[in-house]
């Protein structure tokens, strides 16, 4: 199982730490003077075990850490707290006080840990695992969902002792990602079987004071395989998978169809979902896409990047190949297209203040006997006309590139990727210019907004 985990672990950092939420800062910065806001009162360092927990500190291999926002060194001023054999799912609550992680250990329980970032301190343990951590408030609470015989929704609190069932979720659904506003939790993905027996694209919202779930299934939305001609061998590999963007300053869901140029709006005020039909927004082969988004801080502006799917057959030679089909940008007030650029992006994230995009892309090939990808390198764009600023190649065609955060107020990108080892790398926004390299062993994340880096003692 410990084994599973560990392998989990890149996966669950790439679509965890694009989520983390803009906080409080580290001390003692050297970044540009608008990279982190003032700097919180820091107690004694400490080698206490969080409350509650049953592993010793000398064996525990991943350990948290103040880093300087430019060089990522370790700041000597703050001992690392220990975090277990493995970290995963790290989330930080919105003034930046509390950090929460799953945290696993190879011989003993796994936990629900969360670390008081002003005190320095580990806060509070729960001998409980979360699939999803959702969102921590200033208060200390955990919101995240555990997948039992059907999908749940808990809460853990400092100072309490295990957990609290909110609201059993949706029969079948799979979240594919998840955030609160206010009292409302809003989550996001597919159920299966759908009526039709097969992946059926929905939203949910659960408010946390009365507890109430609601459904928005969106039977428009099409997810899963695309229906070729010929039920080769290949025919799993052609596949649509839409994009979900919660949009905070609109309090809508915007889901951007893989197999048209459609985006469908979802108001999570009255549960009422729209269609927008756009004039040829990206490529939409019959063969399958899958699409990225990622929405302006004010709303305005959807971006989407694509990945398009290509199916080379000849007799009883055929390979699937997916390529990365660049960006748009779309009105979310005209739904009229506004922008475009066709640079080998697939993956993309925007900064705090929305003047950057920060994306990578990667093509793949498969077949019977092959299976290679070949990465194109990290992107910076300008959103207002997609203009590419900054190219970074890869050093090898297999890199991975993953999830990228950013300081607080956005003057610095962290961009993780992987080349034999794990590595973060730190990119100043306003000239593209790379300032520095952290490499790990197993385990490395940052957690650009509070200035806190993960990995491996």
């Amino acid at each position: 199982m410990a084994s599973r985990r560990r392998l989990a672990l890149i996966v669950a950092l790439v679509l965890a730490l694009a989520a983390c939420t803009e906080s409080a800062p580290p001390p003692q910065p050297t970044a540009p003077p608008d990279a982190f806001a003032p700097t919180p009162t820091i107690g004694a360092p400490t080698t206490t075990l969080p409350p509650g927990s049953t592993t010793t500190l000398d064996i525990e291999r991943v350990v948290i850490q103040r880093v300087d926002p430019v060089s990522l060194d370790p700041l000597s001023a703050f001992e690392p707290i220990p975090m277990g054999d493995w970290l995963w799912e790290p989330k930080t609550s919105p003034d930046g006080r509390f950090l929460a992680a799953a945290v696993g250990d190879d011989v003993a329980e796994n936990q629900l840990r969360l670390v008081d970032l002003q005190s320095w301190l580990p806060a509070m343990s729960w001998a409980t695992f979360p699939d999803l951590i959702i969102h921590v408030d200033d208060a200390g609470t955990v919101y995240f969902i555990s997948y039992y015989e059907r999908p749940q929704l808990h809460f853990s609190v400092l100072d309490g002792t295990g957990s609290t069932l909110i609201a059993d979720l949706p029969e079948g659904m799979s979240v594919w990602g998840a955030d609160m506003i206010g009292a409302q939790i809003v989550l996001f993905g597919t159920r299966i079987p759908s009526a039709e027996g097969g992946e059926l694209a929905m939203v949910a919202t659960v408010d946390v004071t009365n507890r109430k779930v609601t459904e928005i299934a969106l039977p428009e939305v099409h997810v899963g395989p695309v229906e070729p001609v010929s039920q080769g061998p290949w025919a799993s590999y052609l596949y649509n998978s839409p994009s979900f963007t919660l949009d905070r300053a609109g309090n809508r869901v915007l889901v951007a169809h893989a197999n048209e140029s459609s985006v469908t709006e979802v108001d999570l005020a009255t549960g009422q979902a729209m269609q927008h039909d756009l004039a040829d927004a990206t490529a939409t082969p019959d063969t399958g896409t899958r699409r990225w988004g990622a929405v302006s801080p004010d709303g305005r502006f959807l971006y989407v990047a694509s990945r398009d799917v290509e199916l080379i057959e000849d007799d009883d030679n055929w390979s699937v190949k997916t390529i990365p089909a660049g960006v748009a940008t779309l009105d979310t007030s005209s739904w009229q297209v506004v922008a475009t650029t066709d640079a080998e992006i697939s993956d993309i994230y925007i900064s705090p203040a929305g003047d950057r995009l920060v994306g990578s892309g990667y093509t793949t090939e498969e077949s019977g006997s092959v299976s290679v990808s070949d990465s194109t390198g990290l992107f910076m764009l300008d959103p207002t006309d997609l203009t590419v600023l900054n190219h970074i190649p890869s050093e090898r065609s297999d890199q991975g590139w993953g999830a990228v955060t950013f300081s607080s107020a956005g003057a610095i990108a962290y961009a993780w990727t992987w080349l034999d080892t794990p590595r973060v790398h730190a990119m100043e926004l306003s000239s593209g210019k790379m300032l520095s390299t952290a490499e790990g062993v197993e385990t490395l994340a940052m957690v650009g907004p509070v200035g806190v880096l993960a990995s491996n003692r």
